[in-house]
Formats: C-alpha cells, structure tokens, sequence
C-alpha cells in the first residue's frame, strides 16, 4: 500500500500535480516552471487570489486581525485525498481548534493538489478551493471544515476512487458550521489555478522537503512551526501525534485550549526551538 501511494504521488508531481491543465487556456499553452523562481513567479501572476492567503499561499484559520503576534505561527501542508494527511489531521483538528480558539498559534492550511492524479474530478484541487473561500468568507470555520473533508467516513480511497459531487462538499461544509451560503459559494470558487500554482511552488521550496522511502521531496502530511519542520510519523496512533506536536510547541496535550499557557517556541522565528517530546502514550 505504501509503495503503490508513493508512486501515485510521484507520478503526480512528474506530470504536473495536476496543475490545471483544463482550467484556463493560459495554462494550456504555458510550459511548466523549472525552477522555484520560476514557479513563484507563476503563482504571483494568478489573477485570482484568496484574500485571506498568506505570501506562502496559506490559508488563515482566523481573521487577519485576529493574530496573536506572541503566538507561533503552525502551517499545515496536506492534500484531501491523501491517507496518510487523513490520518494525521484527524488525529490533530481538536486539538488544533483548540490551539486556535485561545490564541496560542497562528494557524495555516496550505492545501494541495498532489493527489488530483488518481481522482476522476480534480477532487483535491475542488475540496483545496472550497477551503479557500471559506477562509475568506468564514475564517473561524475553516479548521472545522478542513477536519470534516477529513472525516473518515467521508475522505475518498486514492486507489480506489469514486466521484464526489459538489453538493457533498457542500454539506461537509455545513456540518462543519459554515454558513448555508458561503458553503454553497466555495465549491464555486475560482481559485483552482491559485492551488495549482501554490503546489508546484511548494513542490520546489527545498525548506519543505522531508525522506520517504529514501526519497527527498514535498511529501504531505508535513507541518511547519515557525518555519521549522515538525516531526511526524504517520505510523503513530492519534494519541503519540498530539503528543509529539504539541511536545513540539513545548506544551502538552493538556495545554491546549489554556490561553494562559503559551507555547515556549514563541512568536519570532528566530527564538526558541522545537522541543521534541517523547510520546509516553
């Protein structure tokens, strides 16, 4: 299973991740960027850019003027059709909401389209878009949302995929608590290009590349704090995910939620350092 999901990845990233090729005649005709210089440049001149999205292409989890400058900042890399981001942000949306909601991270979901390959509709770039909007139009449900695109009775098999309609994005988005309308919107939204130039960058940002299989590269699930990569192993139960993440924030499941207990690594970067902690669950 491992290597057939490793070589459906690849193959994704060799054609293009599925970079758009029938959304815009623009990409048609255009030949794919070489280069990370290349590939942000491409994304800078997208047209259509979420409003709420960081320079990263990130997509907030709160309004702008809601962050927390003594909070670190945490970016979630993950594809909606990917298992292995499946089970990792499963394992983390509670506690992330938690996180959020008392202010003690900056929380961004850089949703990707790695995985538009093995689907029949695009399904990871339409869900990553969806995503998009709702950043924009509802921010403090985006972290409910991104965990119930996740549920495990609803994230596609990559190997074994089946059609998912517009409409039952919608009523994940619903579930979620967006609003009926804003729900309905999202899987209208034109920021499909925007994803796929995003991935490709992100495919190329050195930063960002973790091992699998002997391999080097940008392998979601991965999660950054402060720009620094956090350990992950996707092997681990839910219980040993929450504990080596928050370890890394130098905090304990427990903490998070408490808004008087602040993560150690801070809000500068360039402070502090990822304190791995040893899962003792």
């Amino acid at each position: 299973m491992l290597i057939v999901m490793v070589l459906i990845l690849v193959t994704g990233i060799a054609i293009g991740i599925g970079i758009g090729a029938n959304q815009e005649k623009e990409t048609k005709s255009a030949p794919l960027p070489q280069t990370r210089s290349e590939a942000e440049a491409a994304l800078r001149k997208v047209s259509n850019k979420p409003t709420n999205a960081t320079d990263d292409a990130g997509f907030l989890a709160y309004k702008k003027n809601q962050r927390n400058p003594k909070a670190p900042t945490v970016e979630v890399y993950t594809d909606f059709l990917c298992p292995y981001c499946g089970d990792v942000t499963r394992a983390l949306i509670p506690t992330l909401e938690k996180l959020q909601n008392a202010k003690q991270i900056n929380l961004e979901f850089h949703t990707v389209n790695v995985y538009d390959t093995p689907s029949t509709d695009r399904y990871s770039t339409r869900a990553a878009n969806a995503v998009a909007y709702v950043s924009e139009h509802d921010p403090d449900h985006v972290t409910a949302l991104v965990g119930a695109l996740f549920d495990k009775g609803f994230q596609p098999d990559a190997i074994h995929y089946k059609d998912v309609s517009d409409k039952d994005i919608v009523k994940q988005a619903i579930k979620a608590g967006v609003n009926n309308k804003v729900a309905e919107n999202a899987v209208k939204a034109p920021y499909a290009d925007f994803i796929s130039k995003a991935t490709l960058y992100d495919t190329m940002r050195k930063e960002l590349f973790t091992e699998m299989n002997g391999n080097k590269g940008f392998f979601p699930p991965t999660i950054r704090i402060n720009g620094k990569i956090s350990e992950l192993n996707t092997s681990d139960n839910d219980g040993k995910i929450v504990v080596r993440f928050t370890g890394n924030l130098g905090l304990t499941p427990l903490d998070a939620g408490n808004p008087a207990i602040m993560p150690s690594i801070g809000g500068d970067p360039s402070v502090g350092s990822l304190q791995v902690a040893k899962p003792n669950v």
